[in-house]
């Protein structure tokens, strides 16, 4: 069964504080441009674009600038605070909750979705280290496929383009 999962608000404030954290223990000012990104990406349960991050403070930062937007989540991805996910040119989301969890990402409309069911990453892990001798940090894995409303949407064309060839078969 797959889970939306919707973060506590004190996982916001703690997510917000290590964000913060992040831009400051490298050297930056935290200026309210950044705060305020730092803020959508601690209080929000979506995986954003950076389009998506600017849109969403435009309104009530007029000051914020594309570039900052981009900027400061590149520099918090360098920085090991989110993660990049990348879908081809143009398709970057951000990954903004630390918590171990498996992202479940739809081929058709690109709807991310976080499952937080034991997918055994730990077993996984000390497999590997047992293997390999290899000790994992941090684990991220991505299952791609099809959500449910993209699945039934898909059944259904293929259901229309089998009756259409069938009866032009007829007609024929």
């Amino acid at each position: 069964m797959t889970t939306n999962h919707t973060t506590h608000p004190a996982n916001h404030a703690a997510k917000l504080d290590h964000f913060l954290r992040t831009l400051q223990q490298a050297g930056l000012r935290l200026t309210s441009q950044r705060r305020a990104i730092c803020e959508y990406l601690a209080n929000t349960d979506r995986h954003p674009s950076a389009y998506q991050v600017f849109e969403a403070l435009a309104t009530t930062h007029p000051d914020i600038s594309r570039a900052t937007v981009y900027n400061t989540l590149n520099t918090l991805q360098e920085l090991g605070a989110i993660v990049e996910l990348s879908f081809g040119s143009d398709h970057t989301h951000y990954e903004t909750n630390p918590e171990p969890h498996v992202n479940l990402i739809c081929l058709r409309c690109h709807k991310i979705v976080d499952y937080f069911g034991d997918p055994g990453i730990d077993a996984l892990a000390q497999r590997v280290l047992a293997e390999t001798g290899f000790q994992t940090a941090a684990a991220k894995i991505d299952l791609v496929g099809f959500c449910d409303d993209c699945r039934l949407q898909r059944v259904q064309e293929i259901r229309e383009m089998a009756n259409s060839t069938t009866q032009q078969q007829r007609e024929g």
